[in-house]
């Protein structure tokens, strides 16, 4: 019961909208990736298994293959032939956040209100903070160089999980991410 509700909720992950997605990248400024032809999917990370569920994993593996083939890399299932290995890791974390709600709703009275009396702002100083408990899901998207075995480029998208949706977006999702990629579709 816990893990389907876990997979679940990661499966939210991916439908994350894109206001409260947040997508970083880096990559080596001195390879070229115009240079690379072939790539290859990695074996999949167990850890992964323990946190997606198994539709969400083919979805992820397969806009993976897609968003590669738009940029015209040649998917080969032999890492040993691929240029490019693509590696994908996902984590969530709980976290709380701090809502403050305020009620001050002040005015100026009449002596206050002079210009030349000392006064102040009254009224009531009450407000509420509110604790609001979320997951956020993170995907870490790697390309390694496999003949020099080294990072080549690292896509990282992080947003709030929203256990009320599907694992449907994920092509969206990680389209987002390589969008800061240096090779753009051809």
């Amino acid at each position: 019961m816990k893990k389907l509700l876990l997979a679940t909720i990661v499966i939210a992950l991916f439908t994350v909208s894109c206001s409260t997605f947040k997508v970083t990248a880096d990559y080596d400024k001195t390879t070229n990736f115009e240079g690379y032809k072939t790539f290859t999917l990695l074996p999949w990370n167990p850890h992964n298994d323990s946190v997606v569920s198994p539709f969400v994993k083919e979805r992820i593996l397969e806009a993976l293959k897609n968003e590669m083939i738009k940029r015209g890399y040649f998917y080969v299932a032999d890492m040993k032939k691929a240029d490019l290995g693509v590696n994908s890791f996902v984590l969530l974390q709980e976290k709380s956040d701090y809502q403050y709600y305020s009620n001050y709703y002040g005015s100026y009275g009449y002596y206050y209100s002079s210009p030349w009396a000392w006064g102040g702002y009254y009224g009531n100083p009450y407000g509420s903070v509110q604790r609001v408990d979320y997951t956020e899901g993170t995907l870490i998207i790697d390309l390694f160089d496999t003949h020099q075995k080294k990072l080549i480029w690292q896509g990282i998208g992080i947003g709030e999980v929203n256990k009320h949706t599907t694992g449907k977006n994920v092509g969206k999702i990680i389209s987002q991410i390589f969008f800061k990629y240096p090779v753009k579709y051809k």
